[in-house]
């Protein structure tokens, strides 16, 4: 029986099924932190183990990962929602379960599901910065937001043009880009709009700056693209801002 479930379980649909179950597992350990030293020790180790068993990978996604943890761990502890830490949980262990198809090749268009990872880390750490119930600490806050856009961005470009970048020229664009993120940040914070729609536009922009950069190191960019991102900039923009309530 044993050998028959080990067996089914390497078959694409039992990796698929092995995915769920330590998400699973992830996001039922999560829902119990609850600020328990004891509960948080006993989640952290867990993740470790399932990332990195087995190795593969382990060096490329890092980043997505240790982001990922610091995210889960600071939104079910530290928003005050707790009529939704169920759903919290289960998001993350959503993204714990892309995370680990992608690290382990179990997913097939492994390109479209980073993205989606990528994408939504991002959309997590701006709205865990513009999340108004939270302590002022000014400095702190930027700082550890600029050096999770650096890796995550770094990241990006590591999964998607790896050769096509010197090592010291992918330093200046990823940090660069993270001042940059930055000080877009600290303007939309000053703006009469919700931390959801703050956090929107702060993720479009990152899109457009993603994508702009993937093209122009690949030689692929030109002048449709550019029209193309100016739009959909705008049109986005426009609704962003029509959905939010300007209220000082």
């Amino acid at each position: 029986m044993l050998k028959k479930l080990k067996s089914a379980l390497k078959s694409p649909k039992g990796s698929i099924l092995a995915l769920a179950l330590k998400a699973a597992v992830f996001s039922g350990l999560l829902y119990f932190v609850n600020s328990q030293w004891s509960m948080v020790i006993v989640f952290l180790a867990v993740a470790f183990y399932f990332y990195f068993r087995p190795s593969l990978n382990t060096d490329k996604f890092l980043a997505s990962f240790i982001i990922l943890l610091a995210t889960s761990l600071i939104a079910i502890n530290k928003l005050l929602i707790t009529h939704y830490s169920f759903l919290i949980s289960l998001f993350f262990g959503f993204l714990f379960f892309l995370l680990l198809g992608i690290k382990n090749l179990i997913f097939i268009k492994r390109e479209s599901y980073f993205y989606l990872l990528n994408g939504i880390l991002f959309l997590a750490i701006f709205i865990l910065f513009f999340w108004p119930a939270q302590p002022h600490w000014f400095f702190v806050k930027y700082l550890l937001v600029f050096f999770a856009i650096g890796l995550l961005f770094r990241e990006f470009l590591n999964f998607l043009i790896p050769e096509l970048l010197p090592s010291q020229k992918r330093k200046l664009v990823v940090w660069g880009i993270s001042f940059l993120m930055v000080q877009l940040l600290w303007v939309i914070s000053l703006l009469p709009i919700s931390f959801l729609n703050a956090a929107s536009l702060t993720l479009l922009i990152m899109f457009i700056l993603q994508d702009f950069n993937v093209h122009h190191f690949s030689g692929t960019i030109n002048r449709q693209i550019i029209l193309r991102n100016i739009t959909i900039f705008l049109i986005l923009t426009l609704v962003i801002c029509s959905a939010s309530k300007w209220s000082p």
